[in-house]
């Protein structure tokens, strides 16, 4: 007797256990329907970023362009066209003053200068009292973002442009 009231105690102990850990998966969705249901996440962009990333990882050197739309994707998860984006970008004042066209190579310098006013770096003094590219790419070293043998007139590739948003998004607080 003693025995199967422990059986059904270690049974309810367990179905109960089950059933308060499945809100944790309600996300999870599957319509049997859909044959390209999702299982993992419901966001296209974030598979759109992932393709994007992929074509430009093994890019020399990245364009104005490029960055303009990873940094939306990174940001945001989606972008529109270049103009609009640019647009949204300037008045958030990530890309004011930047005179750059979508097809031109970027330098390390100009996202430096990006990156420190999206993430509001304040971790060195002549980058606050200045705020130009060449003291961007200091607040970014300072802050771990770039490497200690950056430059400001260094080419960006795709895979630097990738490791970069890859510590945006996670200071962001989406590690992607």
């Amino acid at each position: 007797m003693k025995l199967k009231l422990l059986i059904v105690f270690i049974t309810l102990g367990t179905l109960s256990l089950m059933f308060t850990a499945l809100p944790a998966f309600s996300h999870f969705e599957w319509d049997a329907n859909d044959v390209n249901a999702y299982i993992w996440d419901p966001n296209p962009d974030r598979m759109f970023s992932l393709q994007f990333a992929n074509s430009i990882s093994d890019k020399g050197t990245v364009t104005f362009g490029e960055v303009v739309k990873f940094f939306l994707l990174t940001l945001h998860g989606h972008f529109i066209d270049f103009e609009e984006d640019l647009a949204y970008l300037v008045r958030h004042n990530i890309a004011q003053g930047i005179k750059l066209g979508e097809n031109d190579e970027i330098n390390m310098g100009t996202l430096s200068l990006m990156t420190a006013r999206t993430l509001e770096l304040n971790n060195t003094l002549l980058y606050n009292i200045f705020k130009n590219k060449r003291y961007a790419v200091r607040a970014c070293i300072a802050a771990d973002l770039i490497p200690n043998n950056s430059g400001g007139l260094d080419k960006v590739s795709g895979e630097k442009l990738i490791e970069l948003m890859r510590k945006i998004a996670h200071i962001w607080g989406d590690p992607r």
